[in-house]
């Protein structure tokens, strides 16, 4: 079960970290706090929104898929971690840009799936023809041709991830100027 801290409790360790008088580790110990990471976070809040950021959130904050999908984009545009892309749109909890990656992220791959099914078959035929063809290589030239292979469908599905968050933008961006 996830515990509560009140505002006085976490500035309190935050100021005992800043002022060098514990690390993570010892302040997780000393205030029997179940991961270091909690601190860390807390940290990062009161750094980047003063003591607002430790402040308890009175109700939930409700995103829409138009401000979910900008973040996404600013992320793998600026090649930022979730914690700066958090920090950079007042998100108190990078975790949560973090699963609207995932979520996007996992749409993606599906829908790369559902448009690859009619052509995986034909694709498999054309692998098993060229292998045929080419008995005669040697082992390492095979496992190059499998990884460039690889390498070719991992290609291929990052442009197909791109044009999907172009496509994506396209209809928000369309939808929020009407």
């Amino acid at each position: 079960m996830r515990k509560k801290y009140d505002f006085n409790f976490k500035l309190k360790l935050v100021k005992e970290y800043l002022d060098g008088q514990s690390g993570y580790k010892a302040l997780t110990l000393k205030h029997d706090i179940s991961s270091s990471s909690v601190i860390q976070i807390w940290v990062n809040q009161y750094k980047e929104f003063g003591e607002d950021g430790l402040q308890e959130k009175r109700r939930n904050t409700v995103y829409t898929s138009e401000f979910k999908l900008s973040v996404i984009k600013f992320r793998q545009e600026n090649m930022l971690s979730y914690r700066e892309t958090a920090n950079h749109f007042k998100i108190i909890n990078p975790i949560m840009v973090a699963n609207w990656q995932h979520q996007f992220d996992e749409k993606c791959r599906l829908d790369l799936a559902n448009k690859q099914k009619g052509r995986s078959i034909n694709m498999d035929k054309k692998y098993s023809e060229t292998d045929n063809k080419n008995s005669s290589l040697n082992e390492n030239e095979r496992e190059e041709l499998e990884r460039l292979r690889n390498e070719v469908e991992t290609l291929k599905a990052g442009i197909a991830y791109q044009k999907k968050l172009q496509a994506l933008t396209d209809i928000y961006g369309s939808k929020n100027q009407k």
